[in-house]
């Protein structure tokens, strides 16, 4: 019986891993149907005038006058990959829905590159479908950051949220592990690249890590928590903090967070379930599910207070002790 049941799991080991290289989208188009990416309508338009280069990594181009043809490396910026775009939250888009159909035709005109591009609150403002991520104010406080008013209204949107890769994390994560290093990796990409970095500034890039040598157990910090909680100012309106701050601005004081008044209760934990806030309470109920620690947030006011109360006590009663074998001896 053993020895069947030890086969069949071997079968199962062995299929799972085959049928996983069909689904390989980069190396093969053509298992677009393969994978059910044919539920978007506009996935034939997508590859007939978009991914057939873009969604490649490589791709050739002719010399109409002497038909010479030479294969060129698609350049990682402008490569886009069809698992990460019909897994984002634009996958039912078709590409022309924001790009212009000048891009149909190839070698692209090179006055496309100037055009301006389509923001969030072009589709997602004033629409009630999506009041309740409040992108009006989200726009407003992103029109109020750094990053903005450094570069004179040329930092978009897209800087940091890939429209052909974006997917929602904060709202819909079980565990907040995933969306902070998705949204610690949008930082990095610039302020963790010279190269992405100068496209924005003149000015040298210094090392993340050198730069926060003030904080203890960096490495520990930034897989626990954003870098927005400490370089934007949270509000209630919005549900990810957009207005970022001047670097001198940012949170250094450890009893921010590590307190029972902790500021990750407005930011980081908002996410978590009210269910847990209502088992454990509001603060504790945040941490808890989040299987974080916050020093002082989850501990106890009765053991507190009798602690203290016990002391006093102890206190009290050898001062008293002292008191009496003073009188006695006199």
């Amino acid at each position: 019986m053993k020895s069947y049941l030890l086969l069949f799991i071997l079968s199962i080991c062995l299929y799972f891993p085959s049928m996983a290289m069909n689904f390989s989208l980069d190396s093969n188009p053509d298992s677009v149907a393969v994978r059910g990416i044919d539920n978007s309508l506009y996935a034939q338009d997508n590859e007939q005038n978009c991914l057939r280069c873009h969604g490649e990594l490589y791709y050739t181009i002719e010399d109409t006058l002497s038909g010479s043809v030479k294969r060129r490396l698609m350049g990682e910026h402008l490569r886009v990959s069809r698992d990460e775009f019909y897994s984002s939250v634009h996958w039912n888009f078709n590409c022309l829905d924001c790009h212009s159909e000048g891009y149909t035709a190839f070698p692209h005109a090179l006055e496309l590159r100037f055009e301006e591009s389509w923001g969030c609150i072009d589709c997602h403002g004033y629409d009630e479908k999506f009041a309740k991520y409040n992108f009006e104010g989200i726009e407003q406080e992103f029109q109020k950051s750094v990053h903005y008013t450094a570069m004179e209204g040329e930092f978009t949107c897209w800087e940091c949220h890939n429209p052909h890769t974006y997917k929602v994390h904060a709202r819909e994560a079980q565990s907040s592990e995933n969306f902070i290093v998705e949204s610690n990796n949008m930082c990095l990409t610039c302020h963790g690249s010279p190269e992405k970095f100068g496209l924005y500034s003149d000015r040298k890039l210094g090392g993340v890590m050198t730069k926060h040598d003030w904080l203890p157990n960096q490495t520990l910090h930034l897989q626990a928590v954003r870098c927005i909680e400490c370089h934007t100012m949270q509000g209630d309106d919005v549900m990810v903090a957009h207005f970022v701050t001047p670097k001198d601005n940012a949170v250094k004081n450890c009893v921010d967070c590590h307190s029972q008044n902790s500021i990750l209760v407005g930011s980081l934990y908002k996410f978590q379930s009210k269910e847990a806030r209502s088992k454990y309470g509001v603060l504790n109920g945040v941490i808890l599910s989040n299987d974080s620690y916050v020093i002082g947030a989850n501990r106890s006011l009765f053991i507190s207070y009798g602690g203290i109360i016990a002391v006093v006590l102890t206190l009290l009663g050898i001062a008293i002790h002292s008191i009496f074998r003073i009188i006695i001896k006199r």
